[in-house]
């Protein structure tokens, strides 16, 4: 089973590497597929056009019937000025009839979930730091996180 998460990893990534994606990084989480509370993901990336506007989209790949409606999750992003924005959201992966919001394929599904939506980012470093504000000391049944900037035309 976690070699087909990979090869659907890698052929996801061979779709999106046509799109255009300003950054993008996915971890595979390890075969326990839990995301402890006290992993946070960090993604870093340069902007060096800042007369764009982008997309900075969080995905998160889990089980195909998630025994969850929501996540609680925070996000920081620290911006080339020293700044940080603080955002606390509920990732709904199932809308209120219970039917889910990702795209699956088999057992395995993707959520995309806007962060922020034709932003413009001034130009410099950005440092954006995803965690799971669950209950219990993991989250589970989680088989990776992402994160991607694109560029708006």
């Amino acid at each position: 089973m976690r070699t087909r998460f990979i090869l659907l990893y890698i052929l996801f990534s061979l779709l999106i590497s046509c799109s255009d994606n300003h950054f993008r990084q996915f971890d595979i989480l390890p075969e326990e597929q839990r995301w402890l509370a006290t992993d946070e993901k960090v993604y870093e990336f340069d902007i060096e056009n800042d007369a764009q506007r982008y997309n900075i989209i969080f995905q998160f790949s889990h089980i195909y019937g998630y025994q969850f409606a929501a996540i609680p999750l925070n996000v920081s992003i620290k911006s080339p000025d020293g700044k940080t924005e603080e955002i606390t959201l509920d990732l709904k992966i199932a809308d209120d009839t219970g039917k889910q919001l990702a795209e699956c394929s088999g057992d395995v599904c993707d959520l995309f979930y806007i962060i922020k939506e034709k932003t413009k980012l001034q130009k410099g470093n950005y440092k954006i730091t995803v965690s799971n504000n669950f209950e219990g000391p993991y989250l589970p049944n989680v088989i990776g996180l992402g994160l991607a900037v694109e560029n708006v035309k």
